[in-house]
């Protein structure tokens, strides 16, 4: 029939794999505070690309919000979640990435409070908005 859930699920919703591994940024150091910058300075199908360049080819294991284990790897495509316990992939275009940045942006629940300063801190040294970062990860000719 119907399954009942408890009033802290309600609450307190466990977010999904895709949206755990948006939020953990690129994995450089840095790496949400250069996608955010980006966000403000491009439309989605060009952060799209800043994304590809700023997260390059590799990937992490990783213990997910829900209890589950496996593995994010960044390739030229995308992300691709590998979870370990069902032997599923979950694949999201970098067009996809960018599209939940920008969401979890608008949502206000993408950078840390530390982040946040940061991005204020160089706002206020330069006298206007961050300015367009570098990506890290420098790989053109690998994606090409």
């Amino acid at each position: 029939m119907f399954e009942q859930i408890s009033m802290f699920e309600l609450l307190n919703p466990i977010e999904s794999r895709f949206t755990y591994e948006v939020k953990r940024g690129s994995g450089f150091e840095g790496g949400r505070v250069r996608i955010y910058c980006a966000s403000l300075n491009l439309d989605v199908k060009s952060l799209a690309t800043f994304c590809r360049k700023e997260y390059g080819i590799g990937g992490h294991s990783s213990d997910f919000p829900d209890g589950g284990r496996g593995f994010a790897d960044h390739n030229a495509k995308g992300i691709v979640i590998h979870d370990w316990n069902n032997n599923t992939d979950e694949e999201h275009n970098w067009l996809e990435v960018a599209k939940e940045i920008k969401r979890l942006i608008a949502m206000n629940d993408y950078l840390s409070e530390k982040e946040r300063a940061k991005v204020q801190s160089v706002s206020k040294q330069n006298g206007g908005p961050a300015p367009m970062p570098i990506p890290c990860v420098r790989i053109e000719a690998v994606l090409a």
